[in-house]
Formats: C-alpha cells, structure tokens, sequence
C-alpha cells in the first residue's frame, strides 16, 4: 500500500495553512484527524460511492481495509479526506461476480469475504496522485498509468471499439469503463464492469497461460528461462529500510526512500502466428487432452531456424547459454520491468511537448542490454515517422536541418501495445508481442548500433524503472537512495544520492530528470556494453551551476576495486567560455566559424550540447542548448573498449567541502567510426 501510506504521512497539512519549503515531509500518522475532512458542501469520493446504488459493495469495502497494519483508519476514512485520487469503481454485481469466483460459490455475501479479498479488491481500484491532479479519462493513453495503485501495480490502458463502434477504455486488460469521470472534491470515479485484477503470476507463468504463446512459452521452459525470471520482491530491503532521507541540498527537509526495491522483466514475444508466418512451422496437432501432439516435429524447425540465427553456439544442451535455442530466448528478455509508455522515454526531444503526448517528435531511443552471453544490446525507437515503437529499426540517413529520417534500410520489429484482450501485466513484469523474429544478427552491432550512443544515467538502472521511479509524468517527485539500492551504482556512505524527476521544472536536462550528488562523494557506476571491439570516447555530460557544483575526477577501467585516474578534474563551477574550454555561441551567419569553435573545443576535451533537446514547459520544443555556456559534454577518455568486458567509471570529490554537488544526467559512448570518421559527426 505504497501510496496510501505516503498520504496517510502527509495528511497533516490537510485543514491548515502552512508555509513550508519544497520538499518538506511531515511525520507519520495512523489515524486520519477529524480535522483532515473537508467541510465543502460538494461530494467526497466516499460520498459519491455510498450515494451511488451500483457501486454499494465497493463502498463497503473500503471501510474494511486499514491503511496499514498498524493503522486504525480505513481507506473509506482516507477517500474523505482531501487528495487527489483516481477511483475505478467496480459495480456491485462486477464486486458479486469476482468473489463468487473465489469462493468458488453463488450469491457470497460481501460482508463475509476475508480482510485480504476486499485488500485486494480495493487497492487495486485505487491511484493516488498526491500534489498533482486526479485523473480524467481524457489524459489516458495507451499504455499504462504514470502512478502505481495502493498495490503497487501499474495498471495498463487500452482503447478498442463495443457494439455500435464505440470507443471503450479497458483498465488492465478487461475492466471496461462504464461511466467516466464524475470529479468529486478529492478526486475522479471511474466505474468500471469488472474488479481490477492484475496477475500475481511471474512472468514467466503469465506467458504459458497465454493461448497465442505456445511455442515461445515452451522454449523459456525448455531453456529455463522461465525459472529464471521468478524473483520479485527483495525481502531484505522490505524488513530493514530507511524511510526517508536528506533532500540536495542536505540542508532541505527530508524527503523519501524508495517504499521497495523490487526485480522484475520485460520479454519481447513472438506469437505462434509469427512463428508460422516467418519460420513456416508445422500446423499444430492437438492430442485428445489439448495437448499439442507434435511438438517434436515443431521444435525441429525451431532448432534449425536458432541454429541459422546463432551458427556459433556450440552446445546441445538447452539450458547452457552457448546453447543456440537459449540465445534465441535470452535476446527477448531484459532486466527490468517496464510499461509500453516508458521503453522509449519522451520529454524534451525537439518537436515533442510532454503535456501533449500522442504528437510526437523527432526519433526518440532507448538501448537495453539483453540477459545471454555477449553483453548484447538492443535499440528501441519512436518517432513521428516510425509507425510505432520499434526494435532495432536502422536509420542511416537523417536530415540533418530537422533530423528527420531520411534513409531507413531496416523497419525495426513492431512493439504491440497489447495482446488483444489476453492480459500481459504480470507480477513482476510485462511481455509484448513483436511482429517478426527477433535475433541478434550481424547488422545489429554493425549498423543499428554502430551510432553514437547516447544513454540517460536513469537507464543503466534497471531497479529505476522497475520500481516506479523514473520520468513520472506530472511529478516533481524526489527521492533520496539508500546505498545498495542499485546494482550497477554504488557508493561511499559520505555520498548522498537524490534523484530529481524535474517534471515541470524547465531544467536543462536530457529527458528531463537528473541525479544530484553531495557531501564527499565517491561515485562507480557500471558501464553500458559497446557493440563491438574498437576505439570510443566516452563523453559526460554537464551542467554547471557556479555556486553549487563541485569538482570531480574521473577514474575508468574493468577492475571495479582499481580504477585508474584519467585526465584532470572536472570543474563544474566555471563557464565554458573560461580560455581552457573556449566555448564561444554560434553564430548563424558564419557556420564556418561555429566549426571552427567546435574544433578548438574538441582540442580542449569538451563539445557543446547537442541540438537534440531543449528546454520544455510543456509546450512544442523547438530550442537548443548549444548556445548555453553551462552545458556541455566533456570527453573523459579515448580508449579501446570490447564488447564482452566490463567498464566502470567512478567519481570522486576533490574539495574539501560537503555542501558541494555532481550532477548526473546522461553519457556518450561513441565509436571512431563516428566521432572520426568519413562523414563529420553532426552535431545532434
């Protein structure tokens, strides 16, 4: 109940008027205060629910559900109280229908059903918006809800056509809405035909209940990879956590630690459909039992077709790694647990306004490193000329006046935003299903790949996104990072890590969020893989503030426990104009002498920001940071870099002052081929 206890922590303010600096938290309390109800004439949520005959039940049980075990409120008490909540009400007869199901009986009486069936039933119904607006039908998209429900679950959206042609809104898979939107003074009633009821099956078990996955659910069992995408919840992190933190500036009031560090996947699946479009495999025979009675005959064209994918896999067993039908399955899976609106974040990318989201602009990208030998990675693109969400789509031409594509020889594999009506929200995870096969083939790191790659630091953290904490859509929220928390970002304890969302905050920042590091900080983040074996600069990106950064110097190699020092430290006090760097803006009338500048830039180690993303309020973005003397990419080294080994890059104070910050925002890895090679990198 995640969000019912960060309100139920900050309903203090509620009937008293307070001045307070952003970010200030208040103590926790069990009990809602008489004093936190409103004395507005206008219907509160719980109101509108008791008032309303078809939606008694649900009603009910929210007077039956605490907010926590320790509390003596009720979720009933707290949708008196002032929010900002979204409410999807099932009926009564949709609350009938599900506990019959339970009960495995007829006509079960809602008022003897377990403390944990109306638990379930009820936070799974509900989304907390905290300080931002409840939300309206109008602000759905596909996909899924920015904000987890008092579960703790995303739930998924998806549009379709009833009877008649008209336009219905399922809430998680099945849940119609049947009546949208009454806006009561604490929030919206949805009510919907069905309790929501997302799987609480691991992905992996999902997936082999899912009728139109046969074959691919069969090769995660036969490979094992169904057992290995099982973990969840970390228990350890649940039993002993701090619950709060100092903000960044430490002298801000506390603000929250993530409520739980969960694991989770994403799995890219082909249907059986694809399987016998693009591998032509045998049509299924169906034994007595609805068994499949000829999967001998079926795997025999899987195994060679693998085989054709991965000619250098050399064992026969498929549960090694080296196995081909196991690399096959391994490409499809990636560590985290991710909603279809965040596999391609879209901010501040030129042509794209957040507060519009279906418009889009210029490609945005995602790259994800897949589980299998290898360190492979895939690149997932969205753009308003890709048709979709697609996995490793080739571009080699863009226009480079609007950075349009202009050459695309590879389409890319389309991403599906749901599989019809068949649920894809598991416990711990979401597949989608593709529209062709996916491999690793040798176009891949050669040419999808072979680009300058750019990577948000929010994305080399898998637990970021899994637990709900990246780029939440009209949140400023803030979060402070327990050490251990990340697996591929760790930290001295005189480091203190906050994570900005910077939703609305109109920073200069890639996507908009960033991490902001203070006290005596020493810093190592895990590396994302290159491609392939060559020479690369590994650039970081900076935005200087004059009278809050700090100093850093870099340190890069394969030992985490030894890394070596490369180049001087890095100011992030100073102007770029400053002699050393030699930043001098662009002038439109003589784009000779802005290459000229760029040159002695890239003599002193820095290039200036890319045109690729501006600043944003909400609106079309159509500016660029080049122009800005505090925003730059610095080169931290040039080396040879391959594609099976590990790179580490730390970050270590070098003043003797704890007040002081790193910024981190987002890195470049980009291969000689393009940094100097036959055509001049553009400067997107």
């Amino acid at each position: 109940m995640k969000r019912v206890m960060s309100i139920a922590r900050q309903i203090l303010i509620l009937g008293v008027v307070l001045s307070f600096n952003a970010g200030l938290l208040f103590s926790c309390r069990d009990k809602i205060d008489e004093s936190d109800m409103y004395s507005f004439t206008g219907m509160q949520i719980i109101d509108y629910l008791n008032s309303n005959d078809s939606t008694t039940y649900f009603a009910y049980l929210t007077s039956r559900v605490k907010l926590s075990k320790k509390s003596s409120s009720t979720v009933a008490d707290l949708l008196s109280a002032r929010g900002n909540y979204t409410c999807f009400a099932p009926t009564n007869e949709a609350v009938q229908t599900f506990i019959d199901s339970v009960y495995n009986t007829t006509g079960y009486s809602v008022y003897d059903v377990s403390d944990s069936t109306a638990a379930e039933i009820v936070n799974n119904s509900l989304v907390d918006s905290e300080q931002e607006e409840a939300l309206l039908s109008t602000s759905f998209q596909v996909g899924s809800l920015e904000r987890q429900n008092f579960n703790d679950r995303f739930l998924t959206v998806r549009f379709d056509t009833i009877e008649g042609g008209k336009l219905a809104i399922y809430i998680n898979t099945r849940s119609r809405i049947i009546s949208a939107d009454f806006e009561a003074e604490n929030g919206v009633v949805h009510i919907v035909n069905r309790v929501i009821s997302p799987s609480n099956e691991t992905i992996g078990a999902l997936i082999s209940n899912t009728d139109n996955l046969r074959v691919f659910s069969y090769l995660m069992t036969l490979t094992g990879w169904d057992k290995k995408t099982e973990k969840f919840r970390d228990e350890a992190y649940e039993e002993d956590h701090p619950e709060e933190g100092p903000g960044c500036p430490t002298e801000h009031s506390p603000i929250p630690c993530p409520e739980h560090r969960n694991q989770g996947y994403t799995v890219f699946c082909e249907t059986d459909s694809v399987f016998a479009e693009k591998w032509n495999i045998p049509d299924f025979v169906y034994a007595e039992n609805g068994d499949l009675a000829n999967w001998d005959e079926i795997m025999a064209v899987i195994t060679e077709k693998c085989k054709e994918c991965y000619p250098d896999a050399t064992s026969d067993d498929p549960t090694n790694e080296d196995n081909a039908i196991n690399r096959f399955i391994s490409y499809h899976i990636l560590d985290r647990a991710i909603t279809y609106n965040q596999l391609v974040i879209h901010f501040n990318e030129q042509g794209f306004a957040h507060k519009v989201p279906s418009t889009l602009g210029i490609n945005a990208w995602e790259y994800y490193e897949t589980y299998g030998p290898g360190r492979r990675m895939l690149k997932i693109m969205e753009g308003n000329r890709t048709e979709g969400k697609r996995i490793n789509r080739y571009v080699s031409e863009y226009d480079m006046s609007n950075y349009y594509e202009k050459t695309v020889p590879r389409k890319g594999i389309l991403i599906m935003e749901s599989n019809g009506g068949r649920e894809y929200n598991a416990l711990n995870g979401y597949y989608y299903v593709i529209d062709d096969i996916l491999y690793y083939d040798e176009d891949v790191p050669n040419k999808v790949l072979n680009e300058r790659l750019r990577f948000d630091v929010c994305a080399l953290l898998p637990e970021q996104v899994t637990n709900g904490l990246r780029r939440i859509m009209n949140s400023n929220d803030q979060y402070n990072m327990p050490r251990g928390y990340f697996e591929n970002m760790t930290w001295t304890a005189e480091t203190n890590v906050t994570y900005l969302g910077g939703y609305s905050a109109g920073w200069r920042n890639f996507q908009g969020d960033e991490y902001n590091i203070q006290g005596y900080y020493d810093v190592i983040l895990k590396l994302p893989p290159v491609p392939f074996a060559g020479t690369y600069q590994l650039r970081y990106n900076t935005q200087n503030v004059t009278d809050r950064r700090s100093m850093c110097q870099f340190y890069f190699g394969e030992n985490k426990n030894n890394l070596q020092a490369v180049g001087l430290p890095l100011d992030l006090r100073v102007s770029a104009t400053i002699p050393t760097i030699g930043f001098i803006a662009d002038d439109p009338r003589d784009p000779e002498a802005n290459e000229e500048n760029d040159r002695v830039m890239l003599m002193h180690g820095y290039l200036k920001a890319p045109r690729y993303y501006g600043t944003t309020s909400g609106s079309t973005v159509n500016n660029n940071l080049r122009n800005n003397d505090m925003v730059m990419r610095r080169i931290v080294i040039t080396t040879q870099m391959e594609p099976e080994k590990t790179y580490y890059l730390r970050m270590k104070s070098v003043l003797d002052d704890s007040q002081r910050q790193l910024y981190i925002d987002y890195l470049e890895l980009v291969p000689k081929s393009v940094y100097a090679g036959a055509i001049a990198e553009d400067n997107w």
